[in-house]
């Protein structure tokens, strides 16, 4: 059934992540399948990066969010191995118009039964007008199962 999991995960913590992740975590014990782990990075080009302004686009270790987001994936993926599951983390880069994009491919790349979403994933302050990435990713029509895992009710 599903032996190949990819969980596309945002690495701010969040109830969806974590309805997500246990959604996942579920199925990969019900399955005894392999799951995936992969948070694609926002990564944008400014200015001062492209006509050589100061500093050249290099950050100091204090702004590198990617320790942060590294963290996460890892702490996922100990999590579901500590279940007893057989798991996987990545982490890739893409500008914000991509990341959907990025999503299916690793998705046929590693040829998975059942990608698992959250159902705002990747919506960030400022998207109102904008459509989720679980909604681009879907729109592509990849041939694969997709959960869309909201959060758990409060009440």
């Amino acid at each position: 059934m599903y032996k190949r999991i990819l969980v596309a995960i945002d690495a701010t913590p969040t109830d969806e992540n974590r309805s997500a992740l246990k959604r996942t975590e579920q199925i990969g014990l019900l399955t005894g399948g392999t799951v995936y782990v992969l948070h694609v990075a926002r990564s944008h080009i400014v200015p001062g990066d492209i006509t050589g302004g100061a500093g050249l686009g290099v950050r100091s270790a204090a702004d590198d969010v990617e320790v942060e987001d590294r963290n996460v994936v890892q702490a996922f993926v100990d999590q579901l191995s500590a279940a007893g599951i057989d798991a996987h983390g990545e982490m890739v880069s893409a500008t914000e118009h991509d990341i959907a994009s990025v999503i299916v491919q690793r998705a046929k790349e590693l040829d998975v039964d059942l990608l698992v979403l959250g159902h705002q994933h990747h919506r960030g302050a400022g998207s109102v007008f904008r459509s989720s990435v679980a909604e681009q990713v879907i729109h592509q029509y990849p041939p694969i199962s997709i959960l869309l895992a909201r959060p758990p009710t409060v009440g």
